[in-house]
């Protein structure tokens, strides 16, 4: 675990960035520079790791739960009224997500191991999804979404990561995702397995 001196360093970072992330979308209408600009800050909050340790953030561990989930989802911050979460995602070993949009603005940035995203545009011939590209976000790199983009996500070997999105994900209730054994979008359910990691210490907003 974090020291306390690092909590402190850490906590006040995150404040920082989560700040500046509410400037660069007050700034004016979402577009790809507006979300590239917010990848950009949680970038730069990452790139010192000595703040993020990892056993600070665990991912699920054999015979600890029973069925072992694959993923621990963290959230380090998060307004009141639900916008601008932050989450840390740790991975055991390999996980794959569906075709799935998130209604939101989305950022997602490497830390550890490596995330396969890959993106998607709908087909109005079939109404399911084709192949547009592949992005890996590892140390250093991320991704940058819109509310309409369309991505999956595939990881091997586990690693640790951070997502940012305008709403967090327990009150994502419209998102759809394509499944691809019935030719067909459906509901996606709102994400509620969230581990809290806030600190007390440090305001959901302002």
């Amino acid at each position: 675990m974090a020291d306390t001196s690092t909590a402190i360093r850490r906590d006040a970072a995150v404040r920082d960035a989560m700040n500046d992330v509410r400037r660069i979308e007050s700034c004016g209408p979402l577009d790809r520079d507006r979300v590239a600009a917010m990848r950009s800050r949680l970038l730069d909050l990452v790139a010192d790791r000595d703040l993020f340790p990892e056993a600070d953030f665990p991912p699920p561990v054999l015979g600890s739960v029973d069925p072992l989930p694959r993923a621990y989802l963290y959230r380090i911050a998060e307004d009141d009224d639900g916008r601008f979460a932050l989450y840390v995602n740790a991975c055991r070993d390999q996980t794959d997500s569906p075709p799935h949009n998130h209604t939101t603005w989305a950022v997602v940035v490497g830390f550890t191991g490596e995330e396969l995203n890959r993106f998607y545009r709908r087909t109005a011939t079939t109404g399911g999804v084709e192949v547009t590209h592949e992005e890996v976000v590892q140390n250093g790199t991320g991704v940058a979404m819109l509310p309409d983009d369309v991505h999956s996500i595939h990881i091997r070997g586990g690693g640790m990561n951070f997502h940012m999105y305008g709403l967090a994900l327990d009150r994502l209730k419209e998102r759809e995702y394509y499944s691809e054994r019935e030719n067909a979008w459906k509901n996606m359910a709102a994400m509620t397995e969230i581990r809290e990691a806030r600190p007390l210490s440090v305001p959901s907003a302002g």
